[in-house]
């Protein structure tokens, strides 16, 4: 096996139940990684500024694909941001009024330089959104809102739908209304993240790709849910975590050696490349 890239998803995958990752165990991998000129990417549906915050140490070398893609990084380098156009973004809020006001139970607009989110949301709802996202900005008239009022190019529009929803229901609505431009993914607990259709995690990898002349054979990918998918499946090294549902687990071809809470990602990546 010759390993040039290692990608892995956050939130249920590389980190645990309580936010966080074995530090010591991942900078002992990570100076192996270094010495072997292996490139370690993060990428996730959440933002940027949150990733750089958990790895800190890391940050200036390591590359980053946030909001499914439609960010690309290198380090502090900004490499490529797919935004939504101005009538797209309106076309979603519009959707989401459709559902009512208790159907939607989080919104957030996601741009370039914050996350975006309704002056009025309650405290609770704040605090678990910045357990996803650091660099937030409360705004009212969240319905009204646009690139130009917030000086930002937004990516990414995320809704939580609640527990007493019919979320296969709400989904399937939700998809049909989009304009064909538009997709929408699961990120787990019941949220999906809308972007540019044909903009994922695999797009911003083969940026990467390219950018290191790295062969898809040569990429190891981590992950646990429907916007990993695709990452986990265009190469022979994908793994999905033992915590993912079956029909992720089914659809990939390797299963990591423990699920998220018990450090699967780095006990995986120890065991397929000999490290210490």
């Amino acid at each position: 096996m010759s390993i040039k890239m290692v990608v892995v998803d956050m939130d249920g995958t590389f980190l645990n139940q309580d936010n966080t990752y074995n530090q010591r165990r991942f900078a002992r991998i990570f100076e192996q990684f270094q010495a072997r000129q292996i490139h370690f990417v993060v990428a996730s549906g959440s933002q940027y500024q949150r990733l750089q915050n958990q790895f800190a140490p890391q940050k200036q070398i390591i590359d980053f694909i946030s909001q499914n893609g439609a960010i690309v990084h290198q380090g502090d380098d900004l490499i490529s941001v797919d935004a939504l156009s101005e009538a797209d973004l309106a076309e979603v809020l519009r959707i989401m009024q459709a559902f009512g006001t208790t159907a939607i139970v989080q919104k957030t607009i996601s741009g370039v330089k914050k996350t975006y989110v309704p002056a009025e949301i309650a405290a609770k709802t704040l605090a678990n959104i910045q357990r996803y996202y650091h660099a937030i900005e409360l705004v009212p008239d969240f319905a009204t809102i646009s690139q130009a009022r917030v000086n930002d190019r937004i990516t990414k529009i995320g809704l939580t739908f609640g527990p007493t929803v019919d979320y296969q229901q709400a989904v399937t609505q939700l998809k049909t209304a989009l304009p064909a431009s538009l997709a929408s993914q699961n990120s787990g607990f019941q949220t999906e993240l809308i972007g540019n259709a044909g903009i994922d995690k695999v797009t911003g990898i083969q940026q990467l790709q390219t950018r290191y002349q790295i062969e898809t054979n040569e990429i190891m990918t981590f992950g646990d849910n429907e916007n990993d998918l695709g990452m986990l499946q265009m190469t022979p090294w994908g793994f999905a975590m033992p915590n993912a549902s079956p029909e992720i687990q089914q659809a990939t071809r390797n299963v990591a050696l423990a699920d998220h809470n018990h450090d699967g990602v780095l006990a995986t990546i120890e065991a397929q490349l000999g490290l210490d």
